[in-house]
C-alpha cells in the first residue's frame, strides 16, 4: 500500500532512530490524503508551544508506522517530512514516501512467511536435522520440526535461508545463527521453535522486504 491510498482519521506513530541508537515515538493522525501529489498531511506534535520538526538533522531517520482498525499495522520507512503553517497559524506535517508500507508488529520488526525446508544444526555435538524455515524477520527467525529435534531454550542454532524470487530472477542464501527463545507443540505433534538472531544479518531486511511486496501484490490481484 502506497501512501496516497492511506484515509484521514488514522493514527500514526512516529519513530525518529538517532544516529547514537537512542530511539523516541510520536503519536499522531492523518487529517488530509492528496493522492495525485502522493502524500498525507499529518497532524504536527507540539511540545513546550513548540512544533517539533526532524527534517534536516544529521544522523537522525525517520519511520511512520499506520494503525487500522481490522488490519495489521503498515510501517513506513525512511518518510520525508516537511513542516506547514496554515493561515490560522496552526502547523501539520506534509509526509512523502517512496516506498510502500508493509506490514508491522509491535515488537519491532516484521515476519514474513518462508516456508522453505533446510536443515538445523545446534552445536559441534548435534546432527543435524531437516525442518522447515517457518518465517523470518530483521531480528529472528522460527522453525516447524518433529520432536525428535534435540533444541533447548537458550541453545544457539544454525540454518540457512535459501530462496529464488522468480519476480525479480534473484537468488538469496542467508546464514541465520540464532537463540531458542519460545517452543511450543502443536495439536498436530510438531513443534514450533522461535530464534532471536545472534547478530544482524546483511541485506536479510531488504530481502524480507521484496518479498513481502510481491506477497502482497499478488493478494490483491496486481
Amino acid at each position: 500500500m502506497h501512501l496516497e491510498e492511506l484515509t484521514a482519521g488514522l493514527g500514526v506513530t512516529f519513530y525518529v532512530n538517532i544516529a547514537n541508537a537512542q530511539q523516541m515515538t510520536f503519536e499522531s493522525k492523518i487529517t488530509e490524503v492528496n493522492p495525485k501529489k502522493h502524500l498525507v498531511l499529518v497532524e504536527a506534535i507540539i511540545r513546550d508551544d513548540k512544533v517539533l520538526t526532524f527534517k534536516g538533522k544529521i544522523g537522525i531517520s525517520v519511520d511512520m508506522v499506520v494503525a487500522f482498525p481490522d488490519e495489521k499495522p503498515l510501517l513506513f520507512q525512511h518518510i520525508s517530512m516537511e513542516t506547514l503553517k496554515f493561515d490560522d497559524n496552526t502547523f501539520c506535517y506534509n509526509i512523502s514516501c517512496t516506498k510502500e508500507g508493509i506490514p508491522y508488529n509491535r515488537r519491532g520488526s516484521f515476519r514474513c512467511f518462508i516456508g522453505n525446508p533446510t536443515h538445523i544444526k545446534g552445536g559441534k555435538d548435534m546432527e543435524e536435522h531437516e525442518v522447515i524455515l517457518r518465517d523470518a524477520s530483521a531480528t529472528g527467525f522460527s522453525i516447524t520440526c518433529g520432536p525428535e529435534v534435540p533444541l533447548e531454550i537458550e541453545q544457539l542454532a544454525h540454518v540457512l535461508l535459501e530462496d529464488y524470487i522468480e519476480e525479480l530472477n534473484k537468488n538469496y542464501s542467508f546464514h541465520l545463527y540464532g537463540i531458542v527463545v519460545r517452543k511450543q507443540e502443536l495439536e498436530n505433534g510438531k513443534i514450533v521453535y522461535g530464534f532471536r538472531l545472534n547478530n544482524k544479518v546483511g541485506g536479510l531486511e531488504n530481502y524480507l522486504t521484496q518479498k513481502e511486496r510481491i506477497r502482497i501484490k499478488k493478494s490483491r490481484g496486481k
